[in-house]
C-alpha cells in the first residue's frame, strides 16, 4: 500500500478540525441520537447517582467540550436538579470554543442558571496552571470523543479522581472497536491519527484508578454518501474526518487516497435508504462513578 508523503494530523489544523466535526456530528446525527439518551437514560441512570446537595452549585468540568451541542443538552438536564451550575470548559480548539459560545448565548433562557468558565488548552496545560492552587473538585465530569489523544489513559483518570467529589460521576464516549474511524486507524497505520484507543483500554485504565464503572452502547450510522460517491465539500470534510488528516485528498497519493475509498466502501452497512451509504459509528458512554 502506498505510503502518504504530506499527511498530517487533523488537529494540527484547528479550523478544518472544527468544520469536519461539525460536519460528522451532522451526518451520523449524532445530537440527535444523543439527545434521546440524554433525555432518557441520563436522568435516571447517572444524574440520579450524583451525590451533591441540590441547594449548593453543582460544579462541572468538560474537557475536550467541542462546539458544545451535546455538553448543553447535558447540562439542560443537570439543570432540573441543580438551580446553580458553574461549566469549566477545557478545549483547545479557539473555533470550537467560539462555536460553543455562540450557541450558549442562543440559548441563555434555557441555560439560565449556568456560568462558564472558558479554558482554551488543553488537559495537560489546565493542570499546570491550577497544580499550585488549592484543589478545586468537581462533582461531574465530561469526556466526550477526546480520550484518543492521550498518552496515558491510568495517569489521566488518577488525577480525574484526584479532582472528583467523593460522590461525583463522569461520563466518556468512546468510539466503539468495531465502527468505522477506529478500524480505518488500525487499516492504515500510516496516517498521522489519533491512537487506535479502545473502549477496552478505557475500562483497564479506569480499574486500575479504582473507578467503578457501568458501560452503555449508543447506536449511531454515518451518512458517508457524500465522500464514497461523487464530489462536495461536505464530503470532503467528513473524509477528512474520517482519516484524521486535513485535505486528504490533496495530501495523499492518488493511490492511497483511492485505498481509503474502497476500504470505507467495504466496510458500508449492507442497510441502505434511498441509495445512501452508511458506515457504522456507534459509541460507548462509559459511567465511572467514585
Amino acid at each position: 500500500m502506498a505510503m502518504a508523503s504530506n499527511v498530517t494530523p487533523l488537529i494540527s489544523d484547528h479550523k478544518r478540525y472544527a468544520e469536519s466535526l461539525l460536519v460528522f456530528l451532522k451526518l451520523s446525527r449524532n445530537i440527535e441520537v444523543l439527545e434521546d439518551w440524554i433525555s432518557s437514560y441520563f436522568p435516571e441512570k447517572i444524574m440520579k447517582e450524583i451525590k451533591a446537595e441540590k441547594e449548593k452549585e453543582l460544579m462541572v468540568l468538560g474537557i475536550g467540550s467541542g462546539p458544545g451541542q451535546v455538553e448543553c443538552l447535558v447540562l439542560k438536564q443537570l439543570l432540573k436538579h441543580w438551580s446553580k451550575i458553574t461549566d469549566t470548559v477545557v478545549e483547545p480548539n479557539l473555533f470550537n470554543i467560539n462555536t460553543y459560545k455562540g450557541l450558549a448565548a442562543n440559548e441563555t433562557q434555557v441555560l439560565d442558571g449556568v456560568s462558564f468558565d472558558w479554558r482554551q488548552q488543553t488537559l495537560q496545560q489546565f493542570r499546570q496552571e491550577t497544580q499550585d492552587r488549592p484543589l478545586k473538585k468537581y462533582h461531574f465530569i465530561m469526556l466526550f470523543q477526546v480520550l484518543y489523544y492521550f498518552e496515558d489513559l491510568t495517569e489521566v483518570f488518577e488525577y480525574l479522581k484526584s479532582i472528583l467529589e467523593d460522590g461525583g460521576m463522569i461520563l466518556a464516549l468512546i468510539e466503539c472497536d468495531d465502527c468505522c474511524i477506529p478500524l480505518s486507524t488500525r487499516q492504515f497505520p500510516q496516517f498521522k491519527m489519533h491512537d487506535a484507543v479502545s473502549t477496552s483500554d478505557v475500562e483497564k485504565a479506569v480499574a486500575k484508578a479504582q473507578l467503578q464503572f457501568v458501560k452503555h452502547r449508543i447506536k449511531l450510522n454515518l451518512d458517508a454518501t457524500g465522500c464514497l460517491e461523487g464530489e462536495s465539500k461536505e464530503g470532503e470534510l467528513l473524509l477528512d474526518f474520517l482519516t484524521q488528516s486535513p485535505f486528504i485528498k490533496e495530501t495523499a497519493s492518488e493511490t492511497l487516497y483511492s485505498d481509503v475509498i474502497e476500504y470505507f466502501k467495504s466496510i458500508v452497512l449492507p442497510e441502505s435508504e434511498d441509495g445512501k451509504k452508511f458506515l457504522r459509528c456507534d459509541c460507548d458512554a462509559i459511567v465511572i462513578k467514585k
